[in-house]
């Protein structure tokens, strides 16, 4: 009587019988492309999906820094060098702004731990207004603030800052 491991080989054989399709781990029977020629490498040397990705194929022709000052064959260089990291007014290194996202007002990182309830309450917030929880939370404080009747004192003054 055959064990369970036994079946399973024999109808793992049967399907891959099945199929009759070619493993693609195998070798066997595969071209040698045509080193000298690139336009053969890829599918019919049409120029599209010579890369795993899908992005080698440009429409304007091929890569900008190709035929300009005899480069063929060397790596692109990058259109501008990456910025270094800006520091804010605390000092801190800050990563750079990602394209096309505005700045925000800069903020003060706070840390902060609130009642099951009150979570519960801020989600269901964020759910009927459409605002996020952070701009849920200033305004919320903003009218307690009023209500108290507390007004900013302004900026601190630190012991090095002597206007």
């Amino acid at each position: 009587m055959p064990s369970f491991a036994e079946k399973a080989r024999q109808a793992q054989a049967e399907k891959r019988a099945g199929r009759d399709e070619k493993d693609p781990a195998d070798l066997s029977g595969a071209q040698e492309p045509d080193w000298e020629n690139p336009e053969s490498w890829g599918a019919g040397g049409s120029g599209a999906g010579d890369s795993a990705s899908g992005n080698a194929g440009d429409s304007a022709g091929g890569n900008a820094g190709d035929s300009a000052g005899g480069k063929d064959g060397q790596e692109p260089e990058p259109a501008a060098p990456p910025k270094p990291s800006t520091t804010s007014s605390t000092g801190r290194a800050r990563a750079p702004r990602r394209r096309g996202r505005p700045r925000g007002p800069e903020r003060v990182p706070l840390t902060v731990r609130i009642l099951p309830p009150t979570d519960r309450k801020l989600t269901v917030a964020v759910e009927q207004t459409g605002l996020n929880p952070q701009t849920l939370v200033e305004d919320a404080l903003e009218a307690y603030f009023r209500r108290l009747k507390i007004q900013d004192p302004g900026p601190e003054q630190q012991e090095g800052d002597v206007a």
